[in-house]
């Protein structure tokens, strides 16, 4: 199978990247295309955008995962997902939903144990995001809280596209 990479940039400041078989980038290029077409030009705002933008990006997310208490739990996991993946995901959901850029360590412990995950300690299974630039941590201990980065976002994405359910393939 080959594999293709095709990387867009508009003039509105707007990137596409997709790596991947033909189709799938193709039909990723149209999608991307179609948005930026349907977008008011930079510094407006359709009517309605931002409620449609939102309650179609709730739903997105509503398919991965969902509130349990103050907690996000994963709804889905694909096979091989690990312990990490599934905390890049929690962390691009808690950004997304819950507009935080910082998460504890313990609300992200419950949250990686109540979706199905038993890690021994959070800080060595993250240690490796940290050095690699995809989670950055502050404070000691008990008040430590995690954060996840641009290169975080995109290895987030890259695990929800594997999870089954939500990228319907043809």
């Amino acid at each position: 199978m080959s594999s293709y990479k095709l990387r867009l940039k508009h003039p509105s400041g707007a990137e596409f990247e997709a790596e991947g078989p033909a189709e799938f980038i193709l039909s990723e290029k149209t999608s991307f295309l179609a948005a930026i077409a349907a977008a008011p030009p930079s510094g407006e705002e359709a009517p309605g955008a931002s409620a449609a933008g939102a309650s179609a990006e709730t739903a997105f997310w509503a398919k991965i995962v969902e509130h349990k208490g103050e907690l996000l739990m994963l709804r889905i996991k694909a096979p091989g997902t690990g312990a990490v993946e599934a905390v890049l995901i929690l962390m691009a959901a808690n950004r997304a939903l819950n507009l935080k850029e910082d998460l504890s360590a313990i609300i992200l412990s419950k949250a990686l144990k109540t979706s199905g995950y038993e890690p021994d300690r959070l800080d060595r299974l993250l240690a490796k995001e940290i050095r690699e630039g995809r989670i950055t941590a502050s404070g000691t201990k008990r008040n430590r809280t995690y954060r996840l980065t641009q290169k975080g976002m995109e290895a987030a994405s890259a695990a929800i596209i594997r999870l089954p359910s939500v990228v319907s393939r043809k």
